[in-house]
């Protein structure tokens, strides 16, 4: 009785597996290229200098993991070279492994493309390498993984794809989640300045005794001028250290909630042409607003609400902006100082 096996030259057999270690330090080093731009400038001009869409994406909260190590962010490059070294140590002392890591390394690149396509709508030249080296690493291993007669994973080679569809879908999820649900103007919240339909909206946390906040003013200004499809939404975040901040946010609140939107938002730049007496101009003015029980729970509301959704993106200073695409969170920039910086984003 004889049985059919595949069968493959010596010279063959040893091809694929040796294509795939190249492939795979290639990897190694292109990923410590990418980690090594990220602190050296001239590395960087490689990908376009500090204006290039490699340095933007770089700026993102998406490349880095979602936690820190002793009070330090660690960048997904790091990630990215552990995943090569396991597959190297896999390919060379377990090989049934080997096919199980490229899918999930395959599935990680497919949800970083996703990212720069469909949530920044920038593209990194560094990180479209990274995805067509993992792309090749991996239908080098899916042929090797053809000709052998053992799969670690049930299903053969085929549950790999499952693999590859997971490792796409558990990182993709709560981003899908995170920057899908903040809340749109709608209703009576007339904070804003803009187009409440528009593709790009602006969301800038700020207090009215911030410093800092009153510094990024022309740069807001920049933004809604160079901008007017744009929808920028002026949010409160009330620093605890800042006595005059919650009545001066109830104040401007008020006067959005009964004298309209180009009220507040005239009000709003008052505010900080001011800021040094602040006390003395909302003193002059208070007659402005009468608070009612109604009017308090809107402008409660409203509050409680720019505070939930800062805690939600880890905001806890001012000035911040967050820049959505589409209604995905694309870009979170504390303490902003160039509209070189936000440029990139708010393309339409």
């Amino acid at each position: 009785m004889s049985e059919n096996k595949k069968e493959t030259q010596p010279g063959q057999s040893q091809a694929l597996p040796i294509a795939m270690l190249a492939v795979a330090v290639f990897g190694v080093l292109l990923t410590i290229t990418i980690e090594l731009s990220h602190q050296y400038p001239w590395i960087m001009e490689l990908c376009g200098g500090s204006s290039s869409g490699c340095a933007d994406v770089a700026s993102t909260p998406y490349s880095k993991v979602p936690f820190e190590i002793k009070g330090r962010q660690i960048s997904v490059a790091y990630l990215g070279l552990l995943a090569y070294v396991f597959f190297i140590f896999f390919q060379v002392y377990g090989p049934r492994l080997a096919a199980p890591m490229a899918a999930a390394m395959m599935g990680a690149e497919i949800y970083f493309l996703w990212i720069m396509h469909s949530v920044l709508g920038i593209f990194c030249m560094f990180c479209v390498i990274q995805f067509v080296t993992v792309t090749i690493l991996f239908l080098l291993t899916m042929a090797w993984e053809f000709r052998q007669s053992g799969h670690f994973l049930p299903g053969g080679m085929w549950s790999n794809i499952l693999v590859v569809a997971l490792a796409f879908i558990i990182p993709a999820t709560p981003v899908m989640m995170k920057t899908s649900a903040q809340p749109v103007v709608d209703g009576d919240f007339v904070t804003y300045v803009g187009d409440p339909k528009s593709n790009i909206r602006v969301d800038i946390y700020s207090d009215y005794q911030c410093p800092y906040c009153k510094k990024i003013e022309p740069l807001v200004e920049t933004i809604i001028q160079k901008n007017p499809d744009a929808l920028l939404v002026f949010r409160d975040y009330i620093i605890p250290s800042h006595p005059l901040s919650p009545y001066a946010v109830s104040f401007t609140n008020g006067v959005a909630f009964t004298q309209g939107r180009e009220a507040f938002v005239k009000l709003r730049r008052e505010m900080f042409e001011h800021q040094e007496k602040l006390k003395d101009f909302l003193e002059s003015r208070q007659e402005m607003v009468k608070f009612t029980p109604e009017l308090r729970a809107k402008i409660e509301k409203k509050v409680e609400g720019d505070l939930k959704i800062a805690q939600s993106l880890d905001i806890y200073s001012t000035p911040t902006i967050v820049i959505y695409r589409g209604g995905k969170m694309a870009q979170i920039i504390k303490t902003p100082e160039t509209y070189e910086k936000l440029a990139p984003f708010l393309k339409p």
